[in-house]
């Protein structure tokens, strides 16, 4: 382990944005200090996609040492550190009983600086338990999660005004059999959106803005 100073972090909840993806209302931190352990992709792949439950014996190895620039007075965060498989390098924010709640990708030339860093430590095998498994879980784009939100709203409001003529030509546009009531196209549709969205559903929303626009002329 060794610590790593002034790199800069969007620790999220919900998911891990790329670099690229990163908002300008997103809370980005200015890390003035944080531990760096090199583990095996293993690892790595639990405690990113999974929910984990670290030992204690770890947690107080990392314990108050990751500081946050901060105007008013030093800040400090109580439980997080590095992990990097020589692949990738994610930051971990973890609470007082070891979980792993929040994740943050890194700045590409930063990450790569810390590649070359870790290949000189040795890898570590660091305690914990999988507590929930999330690893078919899917990564949208935030263009995508905007889209399938979009489409699950429009697909509801439809449903909830009887426009049954726009859910018939969803469904159409989605799959190519058309031999099923309305409510089954509904929740259909919906469970779809939910489980497995895919480029189909780009392309509806492509389509169903431009319907939109013209319609506005």
């Amino acid at each position: 382990m060794i610590n790593v100073y002034d790199i800069i972090l969007n620790f999220s909840e919900a998911r891990v944005y790329e670099f690229f993806e990163w908002d300008k209302k997103d809370s980005i931190e200015h890390i003035k200090k944080i531990p760096l352990f090199r583990v095996s992709s293993k690892v790595l792949v639990d405690i990113l996609y999974k929910q984990v439950e670290m030992n204690y014996d770890f947690l107080n190895e990392i314990k108050d040492k990751t500081e946050v620039f901060s105007k008013s007075s030093e800040e400090v965060i109580e439980y997080a550190c590095l992990f990097c498989d020589l692949s990738r390098v994610i930051a971990v924010e973890f609470n007082e009983k070891g979980i792993n709640l929040y994740k943050s990708f890194l700045l590409l030339d930063e990450e790569e600086e810390l590649l070359d860093i870790t290949s000189s430590l040795s890898t570590v095998s660091p305690s914990y338990k999988i507590k929930k498994s999330m690893q078919n879980t899917k990564f949208l784009t935030r263009k995508e999660e905007f889209i399938k939100n979009y489409l699950i709203k429009d697909l509801k409001a439809s449903y909830m005004n009887k426009n049954f003529h726009k859910i018939n030509y969803m469904y159409e546009e989605c799959f190519s059999y058309n031999d099923k009531n309305i409510e089954d196209k509904y929740q259909e549709l919906l469970h779809d959106l939910n489980t497995n969205f895919t480029n189909k559903y780009l392309d509806l929303f492509q389509i169903l803005r431009l319907s939109s626009k013209r319609k506005v002329k």
